[in-house]
């Protein structure tokens, strides 16, 4: 009885051990499709905890931004990925948005013509994916940056992308979209090789912001 005395004891410890880990388990790893709710400014969102790439999205309440992962071009969440893997801005199957408070600015559907035109070089480019290239001027505030948009003025897609430097830096080349809908401003970053989904990207992210507020 005095030798299993100790054997019992160490079970019931072992026990008591893994329904405690279980019990944190459920706690900080909602299930898959779990939603958070979250007001950025005014504007209440819901929208899948899988989106969040840090632990306040995921959490909710009260946030001054509110930052996301999507895949490319299929938009599935991918805030779970990027916690288990860690952040890589080079890869071209993910967009990262940052959402926040409308700003009293320049439109960004307004900033090619409005803004952008003015430090822009001469030359235009048709690129293989359907969008306008133009160069920002060295000296100008966006120099060493490229400009893909969409004709006429780049409206529905305006893309400011860093360009590739000779030789190579091995920094990541990244573009940044810029929107505003219902109330709030959103920056969409991705890799300048995901250029190539530009309708999907241009899409998608506004479809994701809209549903995320009409929840």
């Amino acid at each position: 009885m005095s030798r299993a005395l100790p054997v019992l004891l160490a079970l019931g410890a072992l026990l008591v051990a893994g329904a405690s880990l279980w019990l944190l388990s459920r706690r900080t790893a909602p299930d898959v499709g779990a939603i958070a709710h979250a007001r950025v400014g005014d504007i209440a969102l819901a929208y899948e905890a899988g989106y969040a790439r840090f632990a306040a999205g995921r959490g909710g309440g009260r946030l001054d931004r509110l930052d996301l992962a999507a895949t490319l071009p299929d938009f599935r969440p991918a805030g779970d990925e990027l916690r288990a893997s860690g952040p890589d801005g080079r890869d071209p199957g993910l967009l990262f948005l940052s959402i926040a408070p409308a700003e009293r600015s320049v439109d960004p559907a307004d900033r090619t013509a409005a803004l952008y035109a003015t430090f822009l070089e001469a030359e235009v480019v048709e690129d293989e994916s359907g969008l306008i290239m133009r160069r920002f001027a060295a000296g100008s505030p966006y120099a060493g940056e490229d400009l893909y948009f969409d004709a006429p003025e780049g409206r529905a897609f305006a893309a400011r992308c860093t360009r590739p430097t000779t030789p190579p830096d091995e920094l990541p080349q990244t573009c940044v979209v810029a929107f505003r809908l219902e109330g709030l401003d959103v920056d969409a970053r991705f890799d300048r090789r995901a250029l190539r989904h530009w309708p999907s990207i241009a899409h998608g992210a506004r479809n994701l912001v809209r549903g995320m507020s009409a929840r």
